[in-house]
């Protein structure tokens, strides 16, 4: 590895200090107008920047103890879609909202019939005069009871194979014909999923995202993309508790005394520095302009389980206390109020969705070993019949 992390003396570092110096409490809009949002992101959306300075950005502003906005599905994976592929129009009317976070966005991606399987999605888009017609049921969609903009799949083509008959839309969320039921879960929390029904919701022509049939490749970029966010070690997808700040809470409330337990924290410990040096490794590979590969994928998959180890652990850890809701673990370890996920409860109930949410651990293995290991492809007999005589009923 070949790495060097901006000093504090960067001369890039000083115009982002001084702009968080002179805006103390920034709102969404100020922070995306002035590029922070997505500061890889060419102008004006975000500031071009290489991954040195993003990093700097995301130090700067976690120094000045702000938060970006909230909206993770237009962030971190569908509005670059709509940055490459869509139309001026799109991109004025949807993009700065999005930033800003004041308008969230969902995906409306996985089904019941599906799972994982995005080509065997069901839901048809009918193309009828300057409108698409759409009629289906979306399952396990984060955020949707909170969204305004959903970014949906469906089939728009039955008679092409199962992977080229697909297209994209932003919809409105509040249009006729969709109905959200929320998905209750066990965090006792705001519901995070939901199911949707569409029936017979109409969508402006215009609102196709990309050309006609290009769904899956603009859907499997988006799953793959990621807003990088490169000093984050936490173990809920980058957010939330880390495994050093879980050693150091078991040493806080003398729980390293136990030698079984002490065992267990050294191996997740460790865990936590591979990912580290793992991260650490694309990093490297960024700031030497090495575009990224498949190796995301590795990480994704030691990761989620990983998060899962340092939760469980720190619950564990409680004895029977840890079967409280609000017994926090390690006292001066306290949520700040910004991100959910630092609070150890919510953590631990949520590091479940983790191996499953934007590829479940099958999927991730089968990309390690297709793409990486260079082993035979899954056989699929029905990919090139057309969707339509492939239908389960």
């Amino acid at each position: 590895m070949d790495f060097e992390l901006p000093g504090e003396d960067h001369p890039a570092r000083k115009p982002v200090r001084a702009w968080f110096e002179a805006n103390p409490r920034p709102g969404g809009r100020q922070l995306a107008e002035a590029g922070f949002v997505v500061p890889h992101w060419p102008r004006p959306w975000g500031l071009a920047a290489d991954s040195e300075l993003q990093l700097i950005v995301d130090q700067e502003m976690k120094r000045a103890g702000v938060s970006p906005p909230r909206n993770p599905v237009a962030v971190n994976n569908c509005a670059q879609s709509l940055l490459t592929h869509g139309t001026d129009a799109q991109r004025e009317r949807f993009l700065w909202p999005a930033l800003a976070g004041e308008e969230t966005w969902c995906m409306l991606f996985s089904e019941p019939s599906g799972g994982s399987d995005l080509g065997a999605l069901r839901t048809v888009a009918r193309r009828d005069g300057d409108h698409y017609v759409v009629k289906g049921h979306k399952i396990w969609t984060s955020l949707a009871h909170k969204a305004k903009v959903g970014v949906l799949v469906a089939r728009t083509h039955p008679d092409l194979p199962k992977h080229k008959g697909l297209s994209q839309f932003l919809i409105d969320m509040d249009a006729p014909g969709i109905r959200i039921r929320p998905i209750i879960d066990m965090s006792g929390h705001e519901n995070e999923y939901n199911e949707v029904f569409l029936e017979d919701v109409r969508i402006p022509a215009d609102r196709l995202l990309g050309k006609e049939g290009e769904g899956w490749a603009l859907s499997v970029t988006q799953l793959q993309t990621e807003r990088v966010a490169l000093s984050r070690p936490g173990a809920i997808w980058g957010h939330g508790p880390s495994a050093r700040e879980l050693v150091e809470g078991l040493s806080e409330i003398g729980a390293l005394n136990d030698g079984a337990l002490r065992d267990e924290a050294a191996h997740v410990y460790i865990e936590g520095e591979i990912l580290r040096l793992l991260a650490y490794r694309s990093l490297s590979d960024r700031m030497n302009a090495k575009a990224p590969g498949p190796e995301g994928a590795i990480h994704k998959m030691l990761a989620a389980p990983h998060g899962q180890r340092v939760v469980d652990l720190a619950k564990r850890a409680q004895g029977p206390r840890g079967m409280i809701a609000g017994e926090r673990p390690f006292p001066s370890q306290l949520a700040d109020g910004h991100d959910p996920y630092d609070d150890w409860d919510y953590a631990f109930w949520f590091s479940h969705a983790v191996t499953l949410g934007v590829g479940t651990q099958e999927i991730l293995k089968n990309v390690v070993a297709e793409r990486m290991l260079g082993l035979p492809r899954e056989l699929d007999p029905t990919a090139q019949l057309p969707w339509s005589q492939t239908r389960r009923t």
